[in-house]
C-alpha cells in the first residue's frame, strides 16, 4: 500500500527516498521525549504495557542516522548528545525492569531514584566541571549562530576543535598569568566573528555602583557580544 499524504513514512520509506538529517535529528528528539513519557507511565502504573513499538522506531531512527551521509559537525554533534541520553535512559530502563521482574521494585523507590538522580545532575551541573562543559556548548552555540548571521548560510564548525583551541589558549593565559580568571566571549565586530579572550580581576568587595557603570558601558558599546563565557 503506498502511503498517503496524511500517513506518516515508515523509516525504511524515508531511507529510500533520502534523509533530510536535520529533520531526522528533530524527530529522534520528540520520539525519545515520547518514551521517555511512556516508560515513566509504565513504572508508576499508569501504563499495563511496555512501550516495545515505540522504542523499537526509536531505535530504527538512530540506525538511520548512524548510516546517513553528509553530516556536518553539528549535526555529529547533536546527534552524539541524543545517543548520549539514550543510553543513559535505556540503562536506567533495563535496570527498572530487571527490579520489577526480580520483585524488588517500588514505586516509591522509583520516585526516590528519581529524585537522587536529579540531585546528582543538579550537583554536577553546578560543579565547576560542569559549568565550563556547560559553557563550552553555550559558547560553541553562540558563536555558529553569530557566524550564520553574518554569512547568511550554516557554517560547519568542529566543536571538539573549537573546544581544543580555546583550552590551549586558557592553557597559554594560565602561564603567563597564573590564577587570575579568564572568560571567552563571542565578539561580532565589522563583519567579522571571533572568540576574545578576557582578564577578569576577582575583587572582595567591589562598590555596586562601579559594577553598575561598568554593564552599562558594556551596554553602550557599539561590540555585539555573545551571552556565553568560559571561565579557566
Amino acid at each position: 500500500m503506498q502511503p498517503t499524504s496524511n500517513q506518516p513514512k515508515s523509516v525504511f520509506r524515508r531511507a529510500q527516498e533520502g534523509v533530510n538529517v536535520r529533520e531526522e535529528l528533530v524527530r529522534l528528539d520528540v520520539l525519545l521525549e515520547q518514551l521517555k513519557v511512556e516508560y515513566e507511565s509504565l513504572f508508576l502504573g499508569i501504563s499495563q504495557h511496555p512501550p516495545d513499538t515505540l522504542h523499537n522506531e526509536v531505535k530504527r531512527q538512530m540506525r538511520l542516522l548512524g548510516k546517513a551521509p553528509s553530516k556536518s559537525s553539528q549535526m555529529n554533534y547533536t546527534f552524539r548528545t541524543l545517543q548520549s541520553r539514550y543510553h543513559s535512559y535505556n540503562n536506567y530502563w533495563a535496570r527498572t525492569n530487571r527490579e520489577r521482574d526480580a520483585g524488588t521494585y517500588y514505586r516509591d523507590v522509583f520516585k526516590a531514584n528519581l529524585r537522587e538522580r536529579q540531585l546528582r545532575e543538579d550537583a554536577e551541573a553546578m560543579s565547576a566541571k560542569g559549568q565550563v562543559k556547560k559553557g563550552f556548548e553555550v559558547l560553541y552555540q553562540s558563536y555558529c549562530s553569530a557566524l550564520e548571521k553574518q554569512t547568511g548560510a550554516k557554517q560547519d564548525v568542529d566543536f571538539d576543535r573549537f573546544q581544543k583551541a580555546l583550552m590551549q589558549r586558557a592553557k597559554q593565559f594560565r602561564e603567563q598569568h597564573g590564577k587570575q580568571k579568564l572568560t571567552f566571549k563571542v565578539v561580532v565586530k565589522e563583519g567579522k566573528v571571533s572568540v576574545q579572550a578576557r582578564a577578569k580581576k576577582a575583587t572582595r568587595a567591589e562598590p555596586i555602583a562601579q559594577a553598575a557603570a561598568e554593564r552599562g558601558e558594556e551596554r553602550r558599546s557599539p561590540v555585539r557580544r555573545g551571552v556565553a563565557s568560559v571561565a579557566s
